[in-house]
């Protein structure tokens, strides 16, 4: 997936303006922590009146980098560490006075608190190293070449989760009576890699174990079968799991109730991806939707 949203207006971090061409900052400096963000860095001037050729950026060590859109006019290249990208490289030019975007999609950590992107701009004459981190007790504005920050609030969304290029979203299952025999969860799986891969079933303390199954239609009536082949993830591509979709997950074998507002720990199995853990939200009996959490926005 690659979509961006590009926020061209500055954001106030902590309430300070920055000048419009003093540093090197995100387009959003702000952010759910858990979540899936479009980073922009935001490039406002050459060095003492010198094009932009070069911009790199160092990414957290708790940090994953799902995608890097192609800039037209730029290369970009990443740099690998113990089997993450450490740092993304565009090379271009960028003339002294013109502003512009660097955009990433990445991955944040789960607990709020504070980030920072060290940034090298490499210029036609001289750089500029956007490296310098507050100390404690120190404005983010009062060191002279101060990191692109990003501050990370509590989350108020459903938590999102990973295995390789997998990413699980607001995997939640509705309540059952007494007695029932069997569940079903829904949830969205993307996949940001090149090749496909498929999800083929897990397992939950709460039940047997957890099998993907498919709705179809013939001749106006309904029918449920096990998909033995699990549901194939397109590279690049999003599958939704829901009461109107076409797959679903069964916990078959029940060994208790599913009780609306608990959440249940499941595993998921992927072919190539491996096994993520996720935790099943609880929805009310019945429910066509999951719960909304505290706080959020809907539109």
């Amino acid at each position: 997936m690659r979509i961006f949203l590009a926020v061209t207006a500055l954001l106030p971090i902590f309430g300070i303006a920055f000048p419009a061409s003093a540093h090197i900052v995100l387009s959003q400096p702000s952010f759910e922590a858990g979540q899936n963000y479009a980073a922009f860095f935001k490039v406002e001037h050459g060095c003492d009146g010198s094009p932009t050729v070069a911009l790199q950026v160092r990414i957290p060590d708790d940090v994953a980098v799902l995608d890097m859109p192609q800039k037209p006019g730029w290369t970009l290249n990443a740099e690998r560490s113990k089997g993450r990208i450490a740092s993304v490289t565009w090379r271009g030019k960028l003339e002294a006075k013109t502003s512009d975007q660097f955009g990433l999609l990445l991955k944040l950590p789960a607990n709020p608190g504070t980030l920072y992107f060290p940034v090298s701009q490499r210029c036609e004459k001289g750089e500029t190293h956007w490296t310098d981190i507050p100390a404690a007790g120190q404005a983010w504005r009062d060191v002279p070449h101060p990191a692109p920050m990003l501050q990370l609030t509590a989350a108020v969304t459903p938590p999102s989760y990973m295995a390789g290029s997998i990413m699980i979203e607001q995997p939640w299952s509705s309540a059952t009576p007494n007695g029932a025999a069997n569940g079903v969860a829904y949830m969205t799986v993307m996949n940001h890699g090149t090749a496909p891969d498929t999800l083929m079933g897990g397992s939950t303390p709460v039940a047997g174990k957890i099998e993907v199954h498919r709705m179809s239609s013939a001749n106006g009536v309904m029918t449920m079968r096990l998909a033995s082949g699990g549901i194939v993830i397109p590279p690049g591509g999003t599958v939704t799991l829901g009461p109107e979709a076409n797959y679903h997950l069964m916990l078959t074998g029940l060994k208790a109730p599913l009780t609306q507002g608990s959440h249940v720990p499941a595993t998921l199995d992927f072919a190539k991806a491996g096994s993520v853990r996720v935790e099943l939200a609880i929805a009310p009996i019945g429910a066509r939707a999951p719960m909304a959490m505290p706080g959020m926005d809907h539109h």
